[in-house]
């Protein structure tokens, strides 16, 4: 092995369908340049076409939605519904999302009210198609990438070595999934991904930007809804800098392949 060049596996590939709900695990997906397939492509927004996730509504958390048979199955205790994943009104707003203004295109107005009735507010469900671009300047690499409707960057990878690092400062260990990765990658370093450069993962090639900073979505329990400020607070004392905690690290595609559980992963 050349020195310098770590040799590690894939443990789990990640996509949230619908932004701010539960996350679905896969054997592989393909990883395009704006984040997996179908993740991230659909968004909650507010009557305002501000976006809406976790921060402001935990019940996210609880909701489900499952890609089966070209439909999206949305789940939430013993309520369901489903829609195509084909279905999409001709009517185009600007949605705010942080800092940019973005568009996507409304789904239905049948679907809206489902959603408005699950979460108890009033919400539009709009979705990501082709023509609707959104670019993320970069502070390496490209001068910019294409990005879903994720937070800023189209994956985040995270070491199992950092969570059980986190872990043993812990009164009560957290899962993974209350840092929502799109990679989980072996690891036997903590946060030895923020140091990495580039990665090749099977025959895919990915460019690690930065180290991801945190927001109080990592204090909601994914399972119950329920909030407790101990995983930021503990994460605080050893990754804090600049006034951030960092857990996990964002990255972008440099070429559309596939990612597999089971993958070799060779990080620089």
């Amino acid at each position: 092995m050349l020195i310098g060049i770590q040799v590690m596996v894939v443990k789990s590939v990640i996509i949230y369908p619908i932004k701010g709900m539960k996350g679905t695990s896969l054997i592989s997906c393909p990883n395009l340049i704006r984040g997996f397939e179908n993740d991230r492509r659909y968004m909650l927004i507010d009557r305002n076409n501000k976006f809406v996730s976790q921060r402001s509504h935990s019940i996210l958390a609880l909701i489900d939605p499952r890609i089966v048979n070209e439909e999206i199955q949305v789940i939430y205790q013993d309520q369901s519904f489903s829609f195509p994943l084909a279905l999409a009104s001709k009517e185009i707003v600007d949605i705010s999302l942080f800092e940019h203004t973005i568009q996507g295109r409304l789904v239905s107005e049948k679907v809206d009210k489902q959603f408005s009735k699950l979460i108890n507010d009033d919400v539009r469900l709009v979705k990501m198609t082709d023509d609707n671009v959104r670019t993320k300047k970069l502070i390496k690499g490209p001068d910019s990438t294409l990005v879903s409707f994720a937070d800023g960057y189209p994956y985040l990878i995270a070491g199992t070595a950092s969570l059980s690092q986190l872990n043993k400062m812990m009164d009560q260990s957290v899962l993974m999934d209350r840092f929502r990765p799109n990679i989980i990658i072996e690891t036997k370093v903590p946060h030895e991904e923020d140091e990495w450069e580039s990665i090749q993962i099977g025959k895919a090639k990915m460019m690690v930007i930065k180290p991801c900073a945190r927001c109080p979505v990592v204090t909601i329990n994914q399972q119950t809804g329920k909030k407790n400020k101990e995983t930021l607070k503990v994460l605080s004392t050893y990754r804090k800098k600049d006034n951030k905690v960092y857990f996990g690290a964002n990255a972008i595609s440099l070429g559309n392949n596939i990612i597999s559980v089971g993958d070799t992963v060779v990080a620089l």
